[in-house]
């Protein structure tokens, strides 16, 4: 007597394999491979082909791994991107959201920096990203459907991210303060700024290394740090004040954060905050469209019992 193996493949399992094997043959293909890329698909396969529960796992999940693939990808379409703004948008902010001394918040911040405070909005840099993976798996074990929207809207509030890098590609104010307000230029490397004072007052290389492996140095606008921690704001806020009070205050440490760490203007960090709220409404109403119950028709019959259209 045969049973049917538990961990057969399915036509999911059979399309993860296809975007994993494909995904490791492009960036291979475009000399961009590392051991991270090899890492990271070969823990998509094993999840796909492991079985029912981790397989349960990816049909919600798999657009986390789509958007590290699309973030990492930026570089193929830079050809794509337009004029890149770097001082009109610096002299926009000055005007905009004057600093004491006819300064914008990023220039006053950088010669205004204090070890507490490095320390504070450097571990709100680095933990924003671990935030939605928290919150994703904490809505995976609960079982409730959250979990698949925090993966979707994830995905496509970094979606609209990349396509504004290549409609309005823009300089970040380290960029300026460094290379100044003039026409761009190509060839400048990516930078920690503000965060390399964290990775110094620990001894580590944290951010060095993260922003190291960053192909679009003119990604400024919109700020996606600002609209994580902005979007888990909305997915929580269901849970009550005891969850939505320290989501909202984590969002707003991050967008303070992206300013006195000189990575984003105010500008990009509304521009981040707008983007995260079109992504949740945009996910909530493609949900509310997918579950809503199907109209039942319901015939009319008059007392001879015949029907009427």
């Amino acid at each position: 007597m045969t049973s049917r193996s538990p961990s057969r493949a399915t036509p999911f399992t059979w399309l993860v394999t296809f975007l994993g094997v494909g995904h490791v043959a492009l960036v291979a293909a475009t000399g961009r491979l590392r051991w991270d890329h090899v890492a990271a698909d070969a823990l998509l396969l094993g999840v796909a082909w492991a079985g029912p529960r981790t397989r349960r796992f990816l049909a919600g999940g798999l657009p986390l791994w789509l958007t590290g693939m699309l973030l990492d990808s930026q570089g193929l379409w830079l050809f794509l991107r337009g004029t890149i703004h770097t001082g009109d948008l610096w002299e926009l902010e000055r005007r905009l959201f004057p600093a004491p001394g006819g300064l914008n918040w990023p220039e006053w911040w950088a010669t205004r920096f204090h070890p507490v405070l490095d320390l504070i909005c450097g571990f709100s840099y680095a933990a924003y990203l671990y935030e939605v993976f928290a919150v994703a798996i904490f809505f995976f074990v609960k079982k409730d459907t959250r979990f698949e929207k925090v993966c979707w809207a994830f995905l496509l509030v970094n979606a609209i991210g990349v396509v504004i890098y290549l409609v309005y590609p823009a300089a970040p104010p380290w960029y300026v303060l460094k290379y100044g307000p003039g026409p761009a230029d190509l060839a400048a490397l990516p930078s920690p700024a503000g965060t390399a004072r964290f990775d110094a007052l620990l001894g580590i290389h944290y951010f060095a290394s993260f922003y190291a492996r960053n192909t679009n140095v003119f990604g400024a606008m919109p700020s996606l740090h600002a609209s994580y921690p902005f979007m888990m704001v909305f997915f929580l806020w269901h849970k009550g004040w005891a969850w939505r009070v320290p989501a909202a205050l984590f969002s707003a440490l991050v967008s303070f954060s992206a300013v006195y760490l000189t990575h984003h203007y105010i500008l990009d960090v509304l521009a981040g905050l707008t983007a995260a709220l079109a992504a949740f409404l945009v996910v909530e109403a493609v949900f509310a469209r997918r579950t809503a119950p199907a109209p039942i028709a319901v015939p009319l019959t008059t007392s001879r019992g015949d029907t009427r259209a």
